[in-house]
């Protein structure tokens, strides 16, 4: 059995954006050598998720549309940010900057991670499916690791 792990460092530049990384996943594949197993795609950040969809503009404008309606930015009283009652999960990270819809969209999705059959040395993703590393909260520093596991 093969395995080949990865951390790739990535900087978001904000709440929405879709960073496409199916050629990182397809490129740690070719690394590995692996020809029939499994690619595991994971984010270790709680305001991030890992989706596989298609790369096209309208739809990851609308999706970004529908995460605003349904878990808004501004406007609706998260918990979360409320450092008057929160007394969970306060090291850390700075807290003046609210981030409670991040949670609340990464919650939604549920999505930390996908995994992706390798068939004949390849990721079987559909014709219009690629692997995307969201950003539910703000630009910051991330990383998305990348797990292949199989047979040469």
């Amino acid at each position: 059995m093969r395995i080949r792990f990865e951390n790739h460092d990535l900087a978001t530049e904000g709440c929405g954006q879709f960073i496409d990384v199916t050629d990182d996943v397809a490129a740690v594949v070719e690394r590995s050598r692996v020809r029939e197993g499994m690619a595991v795609v994971y984010s270790p950040h709680t305001t991030c998720a890992v989706l596989i969809n298609e790369r096209e503009s309208g739809f990851i404008e609308d999706f970004q549309e529908m995460l605003d309606t349904i878990v808004p930015r501004e406007g609706t009283y998260y918990r979360h940010d409320d450092l008057s009652i929160r007394t969970e999960g306060l090291n850390g990270d700075p807290h003046e900057i609210p981030n409670g819809h991040s949670h609340c969209r990464a919650a939604l999705m549920g999505s930390a991670s996908q995994t992706i059959p390798v068939a004949d040395g390849e990721l079987t993703l559909g014709r219009w499916q690629k692997i995307f590393f969201c950003e539910l909260d703000r630009a910051r520093q991330r990383k998305v690791f990348i797990q292949v596991i199989g047979e040469g």
